[in-house]
């Protein structure tokens, strides 16, 4: 079945990762055992060199009465953020909560697939919500109770549709966001203002196409006599994927990306789409072969006026560039699309049933997406849309610029091997960028990118 993109971390992910020639192997389609899953994710994430088993980390049945415990990846200011959340509810709930932080990627997808798996996980985690796919069909993770998500003052209607819609999974709700975090774009208006890029109202809108997007670079590129555009993609395992995923949609183009059929996309519309990025990085509007590193540090020394990243680089940007513009993905293939993923909160299975437990997982839940103001200042969209309309958040700059962006989000195919941390992420991400260096050309890129997914599709089902 052709799927139209959906409207619906991400933290920077190591620069490092390399292209395998090992394809993830299990979890395929929706029937796999837990056991599957679990030697699964062994199998493919490293399980022996997590260096620990579960009971290093406990389990919900370790904890008190009266208390739960929640696992997260967050690190840096987001880690300072959620502890502040966490230390926040729990002063107010009385409930003692035990957080665990475990390393982002693919090794707290392992653990946490592996503690559910043994029924020794915690009460909640955060998953992105582009893993969902790989989680829930498997029975990984236990549904919402929406009366309960009532009482604690959440409900549906508190959500962006395309958000809400992508969290869940046959008819129930298997994920609640804290977040939306979009791939946008970051501009200093000192060097937009000397290009004379700026509207009346101090910002760059005269993008509406890619042509445009072109000529606000070149302008940007005679003030500071280097490049206009940022964008670092060189061995990185995602960028390269969050930039054309989120064009592609733009194009209105449609996908068939399901176990047991061949891969499709419409190969027209996805190469133009990578010659107009070929043409960007033409070494005067952006340079071809930049890294994350060295987009983030051109950005910031002026040596370039605008970058195109994501929203978790704004504290970063701004401070270095007081001054600091910001917009959702401007649209320049006819249709409003950002590449976005969603720090979400899930209910990993539990051995056995405690409903007092279960009540203050979703009270927990509901406590820490009220405290969006406070996640939004790390940049990330407050999914809680209640949080969007307080005077605080309509005077938090530039987060309120690129809010937009979370009403027109796109994730990643819901299929098992895709999401945040994942090689499908990482193969396609190293086709797309050799692309971009002229390595390849854009409809041999395409066809590369077909030949990948394809190998995935067909990689053996663990049952």
């Amino acid at each position: 079945m052709k799927h139209d993109l959906p409207r619906a971390s991400p933290e920077p992910e190591p620069a490092t990762k390399r292209l395998s020639d090992n394809l993830p192997h299990s979890l395929s389609g929706a029937t796999f055992s837990r056991r599957s899953v679990f030697r699964s994710f062994a199998v493919t994430a490293g399980f022996l060199a997590l260096g620990g088993g579960l009971s290093a980390c406990g389990g919900s049945s370790q904890a008190a009465e009266g208390s739960i415990q929640t696992w997260d990846l967050f690190s840096g200011s987001d880690g300072i953020s959620m502890r502040s959340m966490i230390a926040n509810f729990s002063n107010e709930s009385a409930v003692n909560v035990r957080p665990v932080t475990l390393a982002w990627g693919s090794p707290y997808y392992t653990k946490l697939a592996m503690a559910a798996s043994s029924g020794k996980a915690p009460d909640t985690a955060i998953m992105h919500l582009s893993r969902l796919a790989g989680f829930a069909p498997g029975g990984l993770l236990e549904p919402y109770d929406l009366e309960l998500l009532a009482e604690f003052g959440v409900r549906e209607e508190d959500f962006a549709p395309a958000v809400w819609k992508n969290c869940h999974y046959e008819g129930q709700l298997f994920a609640v966001p804290l977040d939306t975090h979009p791939f946008v774009v970051f501009y200093n208006k000192d060097i937009a203002e000397k290009a004379g890029v700026l509207d009346s109202s101090g910002a760059i809108s005269s993008i509406t196409s890619a042509e445009g997007m072109l000529e606000v670079g070149r302008k940007l590129a005679k003030v500071t006599g280097k490049q206009g555009i940022s964008f670092g993609h060189v061995l990185d395992s995602a960028q390269p994927w969050r930039l054309f995923w989120g064009l592609y949609a733009q194009t209105g183009g449609g996908y068939t990306i399901e176990v047991g059929s061949p891969a499709v996309l419409d190969t027209a519309k996805a190469a133009e789409v990578l010659t107009f990025l070929t043409q960007m990085m033409d070494g005067k509007i952006a340079l071809k072969n930049q890294t994350y590193a060295g987009g983030i540090a051109d950005f910031t020394s002026g040596t370039t006026g605008l970058i195109l990243s994501g929203a978790w680089e704004m504290p970063a940007l701004k401070g270095a560039i007081p001054n600091l513009g910001a917009m959702p993905m401007p649209t320049m293939f006819g249709t409003p699309a950002n590449y976005a993923d969603s720090h979400s909160y899930v209910l990993p299975r539990q051995v056995s049933e405690d409903p007092q437990r279960r009540r203050t997982a979703h009270q927990f839940v509901a406590g820490l997406i009220k405290q969006g103001q406070k996640w939004a200042e790390a940049g990330h969209i407050p999914a809680f849309l209640p949080v969007q309309e307080t005077p605080a958040y309509q005077n938090l700059h530039p987060q309120v610029d690129y809010a937009a962006a979370g009403t027109t989000p796109v994730f990643d195919p819901p299929v098992w091997f895709s999401g945040a941390g994942t090689d499908f992420q990482n193969q396609l991400s190293q086709t797309i960028s050799a692309c971009f260096q002229g390595t390849l050309d854009p409809p041999a890129a395409v066809s590369s990118m077909l030949e990948i997914i394809n190998k995935m599709l067909s990689a053996p089902n663990p049952t």
